[in-house]
């Protein structure tokens, strides 16, 4: 049986966040011998390749880290004409990628659902990422959504090179997206094609992703002349309700000490992305 959907995973040091995906693909309701699993070993300093190996993935190495050099790496090895993008820390649902190839000639794009998964009683970061990490469907009327979810057709992919390497952190995946639809490849949701991805419950890794975000949507600014430079407006981060109301979040829809909580980690994550957006700034990153 000829390969029809090939899962592309960039990874660098992920021998412990790999075997949970990989178990995942192997439980596919589509036929093995339809889909082939390759990983993109990143520059990865521990076993990320042994372990990639005795799941049964193909393992392609690139040294250089950089996430979109991984992904086009995997593309270029890729057996079919369709690429099922996701990431390292994620776990596939058993028919997700049966449910991209059923919805593949939608669009050259397709985008599906990545719902987010917590501890038994979740913290209050993990109820923010609940509400806020992914918006899949919503992104995708606006252009665009995350490779932890997205597949894309061969030909699309090729027309405009591929992912852009020039990203530092992240973004890459709206650059791309974006870039696509500009040259003329819609983008469609999937909603039975569903990944699962562990909610972020410590501070640091929360506060880290959130400067990069800042960084990155500040790139995206230059690069594409969209996004937000988030320096500009610094105010959401120090005083009332603008971190929540920047998400369209309603007091109305929370308990007292839960608006509080929720608050509180808002104004981090904007303050974070406040200083990223002003290092990427500093920086002239372009």
């Amino acid at each position: 049986m000829a390969v029809r959907i090939s899962a592309i995973i960039p990874v660098r040091n992920g021998e412990r966040s790999l075997p949970p995906l990989l178990e995942s693909l192997g439980a596919q309701t589509l036929d093995a011998d339809a889909f082939e699993t390759i990983v993109v070993d990143n520059g990865s300093s521990d076993r990320t390749a042994e372990v990639a190996r005795a799941h049964g993935a193909r393992v392609i190495t690139d040294e250089v880290a950089n996430r979109s050099r991984a992904r086009n790496t995997g593309a270029a090895a890729a057996r079919s004409d369709l690429f099922a993008f996701t990431d390292a820390d994620c776990v596939a649902a058993p028919g997700w990628l049966e449910a991209l190839l059923a919805c593949a000639d939608r669009a050259p794009l397709v985008a599906g659902p990545v719902e987010i998964t917590t501890d038994d009683a979740p913290n209050a970061i993990e109820r923010f990422e609940v509400r806020w990490r992914f918006g899949q469907e919503a992104w995708v009327r606006h252009g665009w959504a995350a490779t932890a979810n997205l597949l894309v057709h061969r030909a699309a992919f090729a027309s405009i090179g591929g992912f852009d390497p020039g990203y530092h952190h992240i973004g890459e995946d709206a650059d791309f997206c974006i870039r696509a639809g500009r040259a003329g490849h819609a983008i469609d949701y999937c909603p039975d094609a569903l990944i699962y991805h562990d909610a972020e419950s410590r501070l640091r890794p929360f506060l880290e992703r959130a400067f990069r975000h800042g960084y990155s949507v500040n790139q995206c600014f230059y690069r594409l002349g969209v996004g937000d430079r988030a320096w500009r407006r610094p105010g959401p981060a120090l005083r009332g309700d603008g971190a929540m109301t920047m998400l369209k979040w309603s007091r109305d829809d929370f308990a007292d000490g839960e608006w509080r909580a929720m608050l509180r980690v808002a104004r981090a994550g904007y303050a974070a992305r406040v200083a990223g957006s002003a290092w990427a700034e500093l920086r002239r990153a372009r």
